[in-house]
């Protein structure tokens, strides 16, 4: 893994990736309701 080779945690790395994919699938459900909603 990459953070492993520059010596970081790679624990503190992956959580910032994991916020932001957590937002655009949240956004996603709630864009896509709202198309269903608004047809």
């Amino acid at each position: 893994f990459i953070f492993t080779k520059f010596k970081k945690d790679p624990a503190t790395a992956s959580t910032p990736l994991i916020t932001t994919l957590a937002d655009i699938i949240g956004t996603g459900i709630y864009l896509g309701i709202a198309f269903l909603m608004l047809r």
